[in-house]
């Protein structure tokens, strides 16, 4: 806009106009993932020292997963740093656990022990290990090369399908990208809110319940073994001849399923690229803007002012207090105009007139 039309007096004057454009549909999907502990200015980024080393998702269930790397240099617990690298060790060779994922991402579950005498070894005595420790205290950076230290922080959350039937209704998300005069908008496909998940203290819980567990069988080899932490399973629960009809019932019933599925799916490993490389302003560049601009449809509105506040307000109710404002009219006499009142919400000045008259 001309500074020329802006007016001095304005009190809400308009500074700039821009055209809008609405980027086709993305063969990727556009995530936007939220870090409500980390603060604004310090971004996850290799430029502020937390650049992501490792990114999973699983796509039916939406559980995404972050691995950050940790400064072990500076305000960092060597001794509590091996002892859960430890835990998580131990559960990659007992169970498998490649990802040592728990909580609601493995179905509440906690990963499924290996057959046999697979990584029995692995689980050390308590001296063994208080042994192993002491010695890594001294060579820690030599622990740390090997990966016996836990020196990432894992950030997980649950991505919310804007697309979901539940979702029907609620605002969309679109990302904007400004390039001249021109802002370029990008649908966003889910949200996620990103928190700190604690997967090592879930490791270190179970490895000291299989501890106690196999001391327990060496002193009474003729005691029942404790079974291992399972998921929540599926049971039929029927009121008379057909299905519980309760929402609670309802709600538990769909819970229970998308904890076995989670339980079920693989991670998906992606390829994470830093903000600041070159590589992901080609991305930004190439998927972010309406490459023809000129040839882009126009968008027409299909709803007038009045129709847009009705849109966006809060519903209205039927109240005698509350008086529904029309656009001003003609109005020829008493009679008339008090007949021109109709229900609904309207501004106090007229509401005090009309209920003078």
């Amino acid at each position: 806009m001309s500074p020329a039309r802006i007016r001095e007096d304005d009190d809400d004057p308009v500074t700039a106009t821009y055209d809008v454009y609405l980027t086709p549909s993305q063969a990727e999907q556009i995530l936007l993932l939220q870090y409500p502990n980390r603060v604004r200015s310090r971004p996850y980024n290799q430029r502020h020292g937390g650049c992501p080393e490792d990114v999973r998702v699983k796509p039916s269930t939406g559980f995404i997963e972050v691995d950050v790397g940790l400064n072990t240099t500076f305000n960092f617990n060597k001794y509590k740093g091996l002892q859960w690298g430890d835990a998580l060790q131990t559960s990659r060779d007992l169970h498998g656990n490649a990802t040592r994922t728990y909580g609601p991402a493995a179905g509440f579950g906690g990963p499924k022990p290996r057959s046999g005498n697979v990584g029995r070894q692995s689980l050390k005595d308590s001296a063994a290990r208080d042994t192993q420790i002491a010695n890594d205290l001294l060579s820690f950076h030599d622990a740390e090369d090997e990966k016996r230290v836990l020196r990432t922080q894992t950030l997980g959350g649950q991505i919310t399908r804007h697309d979901a039937p539940e979702e029907t209704g609620k605002p969309v998300y679109f990302v904007g990208a400004f390039r001249d005069d021109q802002l370029h908008l990008t649908k966003v496909d889910g949200t996620a809110h990103m928190r700190p998940q604690f997967h090592h203290l879930d490791a270190e819980e179970q490895r000291a319940r299989i501890s106690a567990s196999r001391a327990a069988a060496l002193d009474n080899p003729d005691a029942r073994p404790a079974g291992e932490a399972r998921s929540i399973l599926a049971r039929e629960q029927k009121v008379g001849d057909g299905w519980a009809e309760g929402g609670r019932d309802r709600l538990e019933d769909r819970t229970r399923k998308q904890l076995q599925e989670a339980e079920a799916e693989e991670w998906v490993r992606l390829e994470y690229v830093d903000e600041d490389m070159q590589e992901a302003y080609d991305k930004f560049a190439e998927r972010m803007f309406v490459r023809d601009v000129e040839g882009a449809a126009r968008l027409k509105s299909g709803m007038d002012g009045w129709e847009y506040l009705d849109a966006v307000s809060a519903p209205r109710r039927d109240s005698p207090t509350r008086r529904r404002k029309r656009p001003p009219r003609r109005r020829a006499g008493a009679e008339e105009e008090h007949d021109g009142v109709e229900e609904g919400a309207t501004g106090g000045a007229e509401a005090g007139r009309e209920g003078g008259e």
